[in-house]
């Protein structure tokens, strides 16, 4: 073990870790020399500390900017650490500020939390964990902030110097945002004229006598959220006929689509497509004008389906595949049956396959991270539980040598130590689970349900098929997490006594299924896949290019079925 006043060294393999600047004002000695010593021990990080025993120096020290985060304590004599807080806010610092206490307050949290600060933590009982994780969360959260705000100050940049009059206003009327050029055009104009009750997607002419403008305003949030609402003005000239604006807006909302990665569709009842046009036409190697006459059937069954879908149910929401050069798109794509236009549907797709290859990348991170800490937990934390089991079962064998007292207290911590230990072994096999790589998704599972067994008390038991699955590490990984999601369900909110495990084939490929005789749910008052859980589950299936379908009701228990391609072979 490292002495506590040893500093920690990196292995000349490891990288670097980076260096963060920390200002922390104290007015306590010891207090700062605790936070000093507990920050010496981190691992993500090193941390360099500048100490500021009072409020002064402190707002002094946040005037400099030189620091990456700040720890205020909250009594710090002249003033308190919310009083240095606010200060430094309106002297325009963005460093994130960690309040300290020496006592928990919930008043005081909740007064820190409206003051702005990152985090509030009580300096009764911290420890290196909380602390570091509260900077690191801090400084990512700042970090975010920063970029929002870059964001927001780019696009009013941009919205100041577009060739048209921009304008926003809140639900009662009241501008928040107004550029040069609508204040020029627009600002004594009757409100009535440029603005709908009703925003439509249709652009509006106004004139002001010298002037002509194609005007739209538009909701700038969900329909029905009673949020901002905003306008964009073209002005057109006193030189444009009536004929020429209707062709401007219509050449306006053609270069819309083309400058896109979408596709927009019209298709009869059957399926057999009436137009195709848009830039995403383009990037996956498609013709409009040939596609016209064809069946959707042709670019992906599943379009076929989900068109038959929207002549029922009036929409539909789906992802079409569209396979090009060896390398499949993906497009979310959304039908709409209107009787206005006959028989037929609309609708458009959104090329999203950079976004999905985004998503998978994102969550195999979460996979990889949830993979590193149950190794910590069985090589760190397990390690320490088992040493001290053996100590504690050599202290117990001598006391009872001695017939002392003791021996009764030495076995009880003994026997706690040794439960603690083979927690933390299931919490490690649960977030690492080492059999998925040495013997495949069936042993993986079978040891999954072994351990619910075990760990809960409970029926669980696993079926597969004769012939093994052989499947890549990422697709075996998404199936064992939808697994262990459900599993973790049926015992923590179906209160279940049995539950079953079966992995096989179907018709239309490989199965994963997951049924238990817990409590259940209304699938009807929750929803199908309400809970993050449940998303999660339905968005890991789609990675694999398979559906999953939840059945469950009051009392009736839960099944939950992953259907899987055989791309992942058999």
């Amino acid at each position: 073990m490292i002495p506590e006043s040893t500093p920690f060294r990196f292995a000349a393999t490891a990288e670097k870790p980076k260096t963060i600047r920390v200002l922390v004002v104290e007015d306590q000695e010891d207090d700062y020399v605790y936070l000093d010593r507990i920050l010496r021990k981190a691992v993500f990080a090193r941390y360099e500390l500048t100490w500021c025993s009072t409020y002064e120096a402190g707002l002094q020290a946040v005037a400099a900017r030189q620091h990456d985060v700040a720890l205020f304590d909250y009594n710090l004599g002249t003033g308190t650490g919310l009083d240095l807080l606010r200060e430094s806010i309106l002297m325009g610092c963005e460093q994130p500020v960690i309040l300290l206490t020496g006592h928990d307050s919930p008043e005081v949290d909740r007064e820190a939390l409206g003051a702005g600060a990152s985090d509030y933590l009580c300096k009764n009982g911290l420890n290196i964990t909380q602390l570091e994780r509260a900077i690191r969360y801090s400084l990512r959260h700042a970090a975010m902030l920063s970029s929002v705000k870059k964001s927001q100050h780019q696009l009013e940049l941009f919205m100041r110097n577009v060739p048209c009059a921009v304008s926003i206003r809140d639900d009662e009327g009241r501008y928040v945002f107004q550029n040069e050029r609508f204040q020029t055009h627009f600002e004594n104009a009757p409100v009535s004229s440029i603005w709908q009750s009703t925003p439509s997607s249709e652009p509006r002419s106004f004139t002001d006598g010298e002037h002509y403008w194609l005007v739209n305003s538009f909701p700038m949030g969900e329909a029905g959220t009673g949020q901002l609402q905003g306008l964009a003005a073209i002005e057109i000239t006193e030189r444009i006929k009536a004929e020429e604006l209707l062709l401007k807006a219509t050449a306006l909302l053609n270069g819309i689509l083309k400058s896109l990665p979408v596709i927009a569709w019209s298709v009869d009842e059957e399926g057999t497509i009436l137009e195709a046009r848009g830039s995403g036409l383009e990037g996956v190697g498609l013709n409009g004008d040939q596609l016209v006459g064809r069946s959707m059937a042709d670019l992906s069954t599943m379009a076929a389906a989900e068109i038959a879908r929207t002549f029922q149910a009036g929409d539909s929401n789906f992802i079409l595949p569209i396979q090009h050069e060896g390398r499949e798109h993906a497009f979310d794509t959304f039908f709409h049956h209107t009787k206005a236009r006959g028989r037929g549907a609309v609708g458009f797709s959104i090329d999203i396959t950079e976004r999905r290859w985004l998503e998978k990348k994102l969550l195999l991170i979460s996979d990889a991270e949830q993979l590193r800490i149950g190794a910590d937990l069985h090589d760190g934390l397990g390690q320490h539980l088992t040493g001290i089991a053996c100590m504690a079962a050599a202290l117990r064998d001598r006391l009872k040598a001695q017939n002392l007292p003791e021996t009764k207290p030495a076995d009880e911590i003994a026997r706690l130590v040794n439960e603690a230990t083979a927690q933390t072994r299931a919490l490690a096999r649960g977030l690492c689970p080492v059999q998925l790589d040495q013997s495949g998704l069936s042993t993986a599972l079978e040891h999954l349900t072994d351990q619910m067994e075990i760990v809960h008390g409970i029926e669980c038991h696993f079926r597969s098929a004769d012939e093994p699955f052989e499947c890549d590490h990422d697709s075996a990984l998404h199936l064992y997490r939808i697994t262990q999601e459900a599993l973790q369900n049926a015992t923590r909110h179906g209160k279940a006594t049995r539950i079953e495990v079966v992995l096989d084939s179907s018709p239309e490929g490989g199965r994963l299924a997951i049924e238990d005789n817990g409590h259940g749910f209304d699938m009807q008052q929750n929803g199908s896949g309400a809970g993050v859980g449940l998303r999660l589950m339905r968005y890991r299936a789609g990675m694999i290019g398979g559906n999953l379908s939840i059945e469950s009701q009051p009392q009736g228990g839960t099944r939950v079925e992953c259907i899987f391609p055989f791309l992942i072979s058999k």
